[in-house]
């Protein structure tokens, strides 16, 4: 009897792992992520103490416990604007009455204070960014609405608190920006004063450029404020990222958009502006005014005294072509009315003598022509004469 021949059938998995530990024999096997151990952030209990100091002190929080990668340059950016705000602040008074004296007095007043003050915010944002990075905030801090709150008031707070430290730093820095535009835009009637009728001899477009950008600036400053603000809620609050608050925020939009068309006056607005316009006008402004009384021309073409008040300013502005279009534009549009109610609809505006260019309110009642189907263009007072 023949022996049985028996066949070995050598699992494959075996093999593989007995010619991998064939080949790394005598090596040192690599270390992989998998096979590290890893380490827990440690989470300092009181470590949020240290960022709110950061925060409230800001750059005194950079000379004392100057933190991250060049500390000493940091610390000295701190120190100097702290030196810097100490002195512009004890002399500011002074400080008017030196710069009115020079020729660019208000030019070196509006660098200074922006640089200063921009300083400080840049400071103030490094100290935040560098803060501590894992903290465990308290509990009552957290919550969505008292971050929105905290967000609100204090620019940045409600973003540290929810862990976004450089957009927490961002957000100082555009508070800085609003607060120097603030102050640029709040002494105005000095920078005009000094800046044009003083010893600045500078121009309207250049001064009233300075307080557009200004106000820009205010706008710029205040809506990322709020965006900021909101920015925390939805880093600490699930439900704010999901899509039913953004439908929610979509519908607001969308009825404020729908409020506003509905009660939207151009007339009524046209005259809130020219108002605006005059005042200013009578400040010393003359560009702001001038894009007032466009845009209430635009808003209600049909009343005169807008373009009449714009070709007046284009003149002081030395802008005499475009004066002499805007009075054109306005013996067109008078023209055009008297064919549309089949008479000359003044008699002055179609000849030959100039326009009284006048841009204050309204004539009285009595003065004003009125229009009937006995005598077109007569006053008030002839048809009373003639009836009597």
């Amino acid at each position: 009897m023949s022996p049985a021949k028996v066949y070995i059938i050598d699992d494959p998995s075996r093999t593989a792992t007995r010619k991998r530990r064939t080949a790394t024999a005598g090596k040192r096997p690599a270390r992989t992520p998998s096979s590290e151990t890893a380490s827990p952030l440690r989470i300092k209990r009181h470590g949020w103490l240290l960022a709110l100091r950061a925060y409230a002190l800001g750059p005194i929080n950079l000379v004392l416990w100057p933190r991250g990668k060049g500390r000493i340059a940091w610390a000295i950016v701190g120190a100097g604007s702290l030196v810097a705000t100490a002195l512009l602040w004890k002399w500011w008074s002074a400080f008017f009455d030196v710069l009115a004296r020079f020729e660019r007095g208000v030019v070196f007043w509006v660098v200074s204070v922006v640089l200063v003050i921009l300083l400080i915010a840049t400071a103030w944002a490094r100290a935040v960014a560098t803060s501590e990075r894992r903290v465990c905030w308290p509990r009552i801090v957290r919550h969505s609405g008292a971050v929105c709150m905290l967000g609100l008031v204090l620019p940045g707070l409600g973003l540290l608190i929810a862990g976004r430290r450089w957009k927490a730093a961002v957000a100082i820095w555009c508070a800085g920006l609003l607060v120097a535009a603030i102050v640029v835009a709040k002494h105005w009637r000095w920078l005009v004063a000094n800046g044009v009728d003083g010893q600045g001899d500078l121009t309207h477009q250049t001064i009233e450029g300075v307080l557009c950008v200004a106000a820009g600036c205010v706008v710029f400053g205040f809506i990322t404020w709020l965006v900021f603000a909101f920015d925390g809620v939805r880093a600490v609050s699930p439900a704010a990222r999901s899509g039913s608050v953004a439908n929610g925020l979509a519908l607001a939009l969308l009825v404020t958009l729908t409020s506003f068309l509905a009660t939207f006056r151009p007339i009524s607005i046209a005259r809130e502006l020219d108002s605006a316009a005059e005042r200013l006008r009578q400040d010393g402004l003359r560009v702001i005014p001038l894009a007032l009384y466009e845009f209430a021309s635009m808003l209600d073409p049909g009343t005169p005294t807008y373009l009449a008040g714009a070709a007046m300013l284009y003149d002081e502005l030395g802008l005499d072509d475009t004066a002499e279009a805007k009075r054109d534009l306005l013996e067109r549009r008078a023209a055009q009315f008297a064919g549309a109610v089949g008479a000359e609809l003044v008699p002055i505006a179609t000849s030959e003598e100039t326009l009284p260019w006048s841009i204050g309110p309204l004539d009285p009642i009595d003065q004003v022509p009125r229009y009937d189907l006995e005598g077109i263009g007569r006053t008030d007072a002839e048809h009373v004469s003639e009836t009597q």
